[in-house]
């Protein structure tokens, strides 16, 4: 079958500009987690020795897999296809494949789910600093309070979500899913050309004023940095004779929980920059623009995410109440922080009233559009998915997408351990699993030779040709150790329900996990029976017997 047999639909969506597109990919990449994540993650992992972990993962794992999932959504563009199934079956004949590619479907989906959730806490406490309603408030209780009462979220045992909770919930929904109903350039591309320049505003400004927090009980700003930035601390990366032991259990927890922050700070293995990159002609440059993207990534997490959070909270709280505040990210964001922020003076005058409201509504501001930014990235694999291969409108597929959340968010918001279950296997284990998937199938099975040519078509730049011995071999190898070390170590004792993630299963959350992971299996389910009836109907016709010659 000839390549010239299939020609995409006339009326495939397109990226309006290369500015909309890379700061649509940045809002992708820069989320919730650059900002709240990334710190806890330092702070709870070696802090000096996790951030050597953490730029070593991004030159073997982060940058290679950016390029490399550019490369497969431009290559599955070219056919017609905005999504994983269409995309694998590009790379091989091996029929099996699309069904593989519905996991980059439904990930994305499953991490939206509860991401939506989350997000719109940030939109409520936003609007509830400028009101004035945070002012004089005990942050823990209002928190509490806020999320359902005691036992709550926080507690993951009974009842979450109160009715300002909920409802706010449903105004972040309704915004996600207009502006997805409105498509890719007049949506999603135009949410990026002004929320990031006011992500990156309101950054600046907060980090401008943390730094300059006077000092108390003689600790400062910097003194909160160098938490990061501790060389003593890089032994911890050889601790007990790692250099004789790879395996090395100790160890290697800071090295998994580096190479777990590059995936999701920079959504690889989500399947969303697949699904965006697809929209890019045939002859737009990868290189340049995913290397860019990365780059604004890594300045929104190292440079802003790091200069805010941690450091407020080491002036006022000590190195005690950074290690407390970090043991949790919605701690650090929904409690620590606007206690901070009421201590903090604003314009030479007093601390008070005025500090929280206009810090509070820069914070969780900021929080918001970083958030709606990558909730719209994680919904467009299957929003184009419901378009491009089932067919539905725009519209129809944004109503789709809208019931789905709205079905399976009500477990998330009403019963423990849902939430903690589902962003186990689907924001964390899933990823490297699912990168894993498209590594060996782009530089094994489709060939590293080709996959290096489709990467520079049109290329801007040239990439040194070490990525490519990085990608072939390094990349592949360190995912499959990633997979082992963390089957060994967490999945098969969260699996059997010896622990739960991030601490022990009670009665209730243990009932919850049963309840995600039913969830989680009935979602691929009905995703992978659509990819069968899309098969059946000859959807993947164009790509399923594609001669290997004609691969490039």
């Amino acid at each position: 079958m000839s390549t010239t047999d299939y020609a995409p639909p006339a009326e495939r969506e397109r990226w309006g500009s290369r500015l909309g597109l890379i700061l649509a990919m940045a809002g992708n990449a820069v989320g919730l987690g650059n900002f709240l994540r990334f710190p806890n993650q330092a702070v709870q992992n070696g802090q000096g020795a996790f951030m050597v972990a953490y730029f070593v993962s991004l030159l073997l794992l982060g940058i290679p897999l950016m390029w490399m999932e550019w490369g497969i959504g431009r290559r599955g563009g070219h056919f017609g296809f905005s999504t994983c199934p269409g995309m694998f079956q590009s790379l091989t004949r091996a029929k099996w494949v699309k069904y593989a590619g519905a996991i980059g479907v439904v990930m994305p989906l499953l991490i939206v789910i509860y991401y939506v959730y989350i997000e719109s806490w940030t939109l409520g406490y936003a609007v509830q600093s400028a009101t004035g309603q945070l002012t004089g408030e005990d942050p823990g209780a209002h928190f509490t309070n806020y999320l359902g009462g005691d036992g709550g979220f926080l507690g993951r045992e009974s009842l979450q979500g109160s009715w300002p909770a909920y409802t706010f919930f449903l105004v972040t929904m309704v915004v996600n899913l207009w502006v997805l109903s409105r498509g890719l350039s007049k949506g999603i591309e135009i949410i990026a050309k002004i929320g990031m320049p006011v992500l990156l505003l309101c950054a600046v400004a907060l980090v401008a004023r943390v730094l300059t927090l006077p000092d108390v009980e003689g600790r400062t700003a910097l003194d909160g940095l160098a938490i990061y930035w501790n060389p003593s601390q890089w032994k911890a990366l050889f601790d007990n004779g790692l250099a004789n032991d790879l395996f090395n259990k100790g160890s290697a927890a800071i090295w998994l929980a580096a190479a777990g922050q590059i995936f999701f700070t920079l959504s690889v293995g989500s399947g969303a920059i697949n699904t965006y990159a697809s929209y890019l002609t045939r002859d737009d440059d990868i290189a340049l623009t995913g290397l860019a993207t990365v780059s604004t990534n890594e300045f929104c997490e190292v440079v802003l995410g790091g200069t805010l959070a941690i450091p407020a909270a080491y002036v006022f709280t000590g190195m005690d109440g950074v290690m407390s505040a970090s043991s949790g990210n919605m701690g650090l964001a929904f409690i620590t922080m606007p206690s901070v922020f009421e201590q903090t003076p604003i314009f030479g005058g007093e601390a008070g009233a005025g500090s929280i409201a206009i810090l509070g509504t820069l914070w969780f501001g900021l929080l918001f559009v970083a958030g709606i930014t990558s909730s719209l990235a994680l919904s467009q694999p299957t929003m184009a998915f419901l378009q491009d291969t089932m067919g539905l409108t725009r519209r129809k597929a944004a109503m789709v997408v809208g019931l789905i959340i709205l079905l399976f968010v009500q477990p998330v918001i009403l019963m423990g351990g849902v939430l903690d279950e589902i962003d186990y296997w689907a924001g964390t284990f899933g990823l490297v699993l699912f990168s894993t998937v498209e590594v060996i199938l782009f530089m094994w099975v489709f060939g590293s030779d080709r996959a290096w040519k489709e990467i520079h078509h049109g290329s801007d730049i040239r990439i040194p040709r070490l990525f490519k011995f990085l990608m072939t071999w390094v990349t592949p190898f360190v995912l499959l150790a990633m997979l082992f070390l963390w089957g060994r170590d967490e999945m098969l004792p969260i699996l059997t329900f010896e622990a739960a993630p991030g601490g022990e299963y009670t009665e209730t959350t243990r009932t919850g996990a049963y309840v995600g992971r039913t969830l989680m299996l009935a979602l691929f389910a009905f995703f992978a029976i659509l990819v069968g009836v899309a098969a059946k109907r000859g959807r993947f016709s164009a790509v399923e017997d594609l001669p290997a010659e004609e691969a490039s």
